[in-house]
């Protein structure tokens, strides 16, 4: 049977110990993702959201954090996973390499991974016309704005081609007009790749924005509170108007109340 999964989360809990107190951060999380989908995650400040966001990527959390409970990432430990070059990380900050310009910091996964120069500029030019980076492929990460440095970021998370994509809030630090671009752009890569993404936010409206599935966290002791089926149609800007998107932003908006008493 084939597994149509790409998340599965069972019974998830966390704990950190220190200086003689216990912090319960996530308690019994539970959710599935499905292979090619577009997922959001949103909660109340430090509710737990960068926690889980490590947890799922397999990146390693400090040493008095207790953890029970089952991540499975397309079918394997989350650690196995990014091993295999199966998840592809974009974070707030896009942390790209100064000395190196755009398509030289695209390149340096598959550098690293001992691609042939053959190779890595068949990929290279390949995400370059997906981003629309191609007459920027020489510039310097400063001699860019904040929106085109982290497409080079989602360029270097999709060079290795994973199947997951993780994205902890890569546009909360853009203005209003430039992060609704890069929520275009952003849909527009994952419509052409058929990448599943989870993507964390702190918008209300990115959520309902971007994704099919809002899943709402809860404050500390943090749960699952309240998941949201988003039922729009792709391109969303012609649907960020009708009565139907606001009833979204409106059901959204009260389970985050809801979750942050």
């Amino acid at each position: 049977m084939v597994n149509t999964k790409a998340i599965e989360v069972k019974r998830l809990s966390a704990d950190f110990k220190g200086d003689g107190k216990d912090l319960n951060v996530l308690s019994n999380i539970n959710f599935t993702i499905s292979k090619g989908s577009f997922n959001c995650i949103i909660g109340p400040s430090g509710c737990g959201k960068s926690t889980l966001f490590r947890l799922l990527s397999g990146l390693p959390t400090r040493d008095s954090c207790k953890i029970s409970g089952s991540i499975r990432v397309l079918g394997k430990k989350p650690e196995t996973a990014s091993r295999n070059r199966e998840i592809g990380l974009v974070l707030q900050k896009p942390t790209l390499l100064e000395w190196r310009d755009v398509q030289s910091n695209i390149a340096l996964p598959l550098e690293i991974m001992g691609y042939t120069k053959e190779k890595q500029e068949e990929k290279i030019s390949e995400l370059l016309n997906l981003l629309d980076l191609n007459e920027y492929s020489e510039y310097r990460p400063s001699e860019l704005s904040g929106g085109m440095q982290q497409k080079v970021s989602i360029g270097r998370a999709l060079a290795y081609d994973p199947e997951l994509l993780l994205m902890d809030e890569p546009f909360g630090a853009l203005d209003e007009i430039n992060r609704r671009r890069m929520n275009n752009e952003i849909i527009k890569i994952w419509r052409k790749t058929k990448k599943t993404i989870l993507f964390i936010t702190h918008s209300i409206d990115e959520a309902v924005y971007l994704s099919q599935k809002v899943m709402v966290l809860s404050k500390k002791p943090s749960t699952i509170h309240k998941t949201i089926n988003i039922d729009l149609e792709y391109p969303r800007e012609k649907e960020e108007n009708s009565s139907k998107y606001f009833k979204y932003i409106k059901e959204v908006r009260g389970y985050l109340n809801e979750a942050s008493c």
